[in-house]
């Protein structure tokens, strides 16, 4: 009897001290885990969350569209399927009209880093894009940005007169009108289906960022790459919180998740950019030729980005956007901003670079708050 009374105080006491088992919340993301936007955002942003609160806000990586498929995830974590979700705003123009007009404007400046901490300010602060990601039952944590879009394609493309007639795999919006511009004909497939468009022969080239030869295997059925920087994608989010969830957590919480996403925007930039770099130089030691455009294809581009604002704005237009040309000028203004400070910075300091997301994005939001009231 006195041992049975000995091991019950034990089991009473241990019971006790052992915190309450957490809950573990759902974060999805479409692409593979071994992409930079996943490996850092999301499998090293779950581990760094549940470090900091003390396995309070404990996250499972869903990605290769494991959880939900890419047109699903703005629906998904409205839902509360998941918790927190990446999402491409091409898939959802209706409901995001506004990420898709400033997403759509990838040619203002192409300048992945400027455009990752400019589209995360603008998601954070803006009225409208507020507004937008209210309706859809979405508080908007961070935003992102592909590294530049190039033609990677199974056949020499150098030339105004090359890109003629050529089936190109685009993001939608403005890129199919580019295409369509310049007299190739637009195709638009997820990126998951590059590599077999291009090995068949459906696609002449796709456009997309670099590291694609790597992550996506293009380098195997890519012979040449053009240089014509295509703009950069980054509509939508890489963040965003189903509002229940976001709304459950306390203050204190919520600055952890601030500080982490401006942590891994900054490592997300490093890690895409290097990933870039890895995959060019490999594809071309496998025999891939790096083709600078000609002045024909330079100066098509330039004279695209000028006209295509007008569809820009008409675009918006019909889909219920008021004042859709104030909406660019707020934007170019963020863009604008943070091209000077992040002029003179070491775009490899991923702990410089995390600090000024810190101290000019997110320490300026009151975790008391931002996507409560």
């Amino acid at each position: 009897m006195k041992i049975f009374k000995t091991l019950s105080a034990t089991l009473l006491g241990l019971a006790i001290a052992a915190p309450a088992a957490a809950e573990e919340y759902n974060a999805n993301h479409f692409f593979a885990e071994r992409h930079s936007m996943v490996r850092g955002p999301y499998v090293d942003f779950a581990k760094r969350v549940a470090e900091r609160t003390n396995g309070e806000v404990t996250f499972r990586v869903f990605s290769a569209g494991s959880l939900l498929p890419p047109a699903s995830s703005l629906q998904g974590v409205r839902d509360g399927v998941a918790q927190v979700s990446y999402h491409a705003g091409t898939y959802t123009p209706a409901e995001l009209p506004i990420a898709n007009l400033i997403g759509n404007m990838a040619f203002y400046n192409t300048d992945p880093m400027v455009m990752a901490f400019a589209s995360t300010e603008f998601g954070l602060t803006n009225p409208a894009a507020l507004a937008e990601w209210a309706d859809n039952g979405v508080v908007f944590g961070g935003g992102y940005s592909t590294s530049q879009y190039f033609m990677m394609c199974n056949t020499d493309v150098e030339t105004l007169a090359d890109v003629k007639g050529k089936r190109m795999r685009m993001a939608g919006g403005a890129w199919s009108r580019f295409a369509e511009f310049v007299g190739a004909v637009p195709v638009s497939i997820p990126s998951s289906e590059m590599y077999t468009g291009l090995d068949t022969g459906s696609l002449d080239c796709a456009v997309a960022a670099a590291d694609a030869l790597d992550s996506f295997s293009l380098k195997d059925v890519v012979t040449s790459m053009n240089t014509l920087a295509i703009g950069n994608y980054y509509a939508g989010f890489e963040w965003g919180y189903n509002a229940g969830f976001w709304q459950g957590l306390t203050a204190e919480q919520r600055r952890v998740l601030f500080d982490e996403m401006a942590y891994e925007l900054a490592q997300h930039r490093v890690a895409f950019d290097a990933d870039v770099a890895t995959a060019v130089a490999s594809a071309k030691d496998a025999g891939m030729t790096v083709l600078d455009p000609d002045a024909a294809l330079q100066q098509a581009l330039a004279d695209f980005v000028i006209a295509d604002e007008a569809a820009l704005i008409e675009n918006a237009t019909s889909r219920g956007v008021e004042n859709p040309d104030q909406v660019l000028t707020a934007f170019k203004a963020v863009i604008d901003r943070w091209e000077a400070l992040l002029k003179d910075v070491d775009r490899t300091d991923t702990e410089t670079l995390a600090a000024l997301a810190r101290s000019e994005i997110y320490d300026r939001l009151d975790a008391d708050t931002y996507g409560v009231n």
